[in-house]
Parts: C-alpha cells; structure tokens; sequence
C-alpha cells in the first residue's frame, strides 16, 4: 500500500461503474483486510471493523510498526488490536499515521526514521507506537489498555532462554495445558495392585 496521493488522496473521476476509483480501491482494499485478519478468531468485532472502514490508513500503520520495531514479522492481529486502541483515543491518529508513513523510506534504520520525525513533530507518535508493540499495552495508568502480554516485543530477544515473567512457573496459561505423565518408580510395581481374584490360585488336595 503505496502512499500515492494520486491514488489514495486525491478526487476521483467516475468509471462508469458508479463509484470513483478512490471509492473500488478502498473497497477492495477493505476485503483484503477482512480476509487477513480473519486468521485472527480473538479479534473482536470492533477492532476488526477499524480496520476495514479504514483499510489505508490500517496498512500505513502496519508498514510504520514494521519500520519502527525493525521487525518484519509482526502479528497483523496484534497491530490491528493496537491500531483499534489509538485509533479510538486519538481523533487525529489517522492523520498522522498518514504523515509518518510519508516518511519512511526503503532500508532505512528505525533510528534514522525516529529523528526525521522528530524534526516534522511526530516524535511523540513514533514513542507511542514501539510503546505499545514492546510492552503490549497502549495508554498509561488506569487508562491503559492491554493489548498483548507473552507476544509483546519486549520478550523476543530472551525468548531463546527465559520464560516470559508470569506467577505460572512454566510461562502464561501453562495450568490450561494437559501435566505431563509421571514416572513410576519400581516399588510402585503395577502387580502388587492385581486383585486376588485376579491371581492363579492352587487348590490343596
């Protein structure tokens, strides 16, 4: 998704379809959406709507997140959880996503693209979002919101060797999960549970 104003900003003629070319390509780019984030059954109804009535804007900050985290493989789930979050708190998001996303360039270093928004006022945005992606929470205090724990990018680097924090010893929900078999040790032989009946029993004559 090019930020070509010649496509996505710019008046359009009608094509004898009835609709503008701006108007089929944000339809399009609406299904294209839809059909992504349906890998993503914990979505829920609202954050999956922001992002289909918003579709441009909705991949800008994803290709922003993607230059920002210098993390390619991101969960579009969770972007679209986070684009939910500030989309919803901050009326003038879409805007400056759309200005961030004007600046990035192929290549270009998360730093490089860090201080060249500092110098167009987007500083402040650029904290916000790798904020959200490496704790996993958009907001602070009592009006934050929790948007991913064991995901969060914070993880990733020590995920190798280190457990995710958590009052669960074995990483987060691992209670849910089936406990592993235990060993039997040799006194705990299974022939000294055989029921009498069970055994061969010698008459006397």
């Amino acid at each position: 998704m090019e930020n070509d104003p010649s496509i996505i900003g710019s008046n359009t003629t009608e094509n004898g379809t009835g609709f503008s070319r701006r108007e089929l390509l944000k339809g399009l780019t609406s299904a294209m959406v839809a059909t992504t984030l349906l890998g993503f059954p914990f979505l829920s109804q609202a954050e999956k709507e922001t992002a289909t009535q918003d579709p441009v804007i909705f991949g800008q900050f994803y290709l922003v997140s993607q230059a920002i985290t210098e993390h390619r493989n991101i969960s579009g789930g969770s972007s679209a959880q986070i684009f939910n979050a500030f989309y919803r708190s901050q009326p003038d998001f879409p805007a400056q996503v759309s200005k961030l996303h004007a600046l990035v360039k192929p290549g270009q270093a998360a730093k490089d693209l860090q201080e060249v928004a500092k110098q167009n006022g987007l500083g402040e945005l650029v904290t916000r979002i790798v904020t959200a992606w490496y704790t996993g929470t958009v907001g602070h205090g009592t009006d934050s919101i929790l948007i991913a724990y064991k995901d969060a990018l914070m993880y990733r680097p020590v995920s190798d060797g280190l457990i995710v924090p958590t009052y669960c010893g074995n990483g987060p929900l691992y209670f849910t999960a089936a406990p592993p078999a235990a060993a039997m040790p040799e006194s705990m032989n299974a022939d000294r549970f055989t029921h009498p009946s069970e055994t061969n029993v010698v008459s006397k004559a």
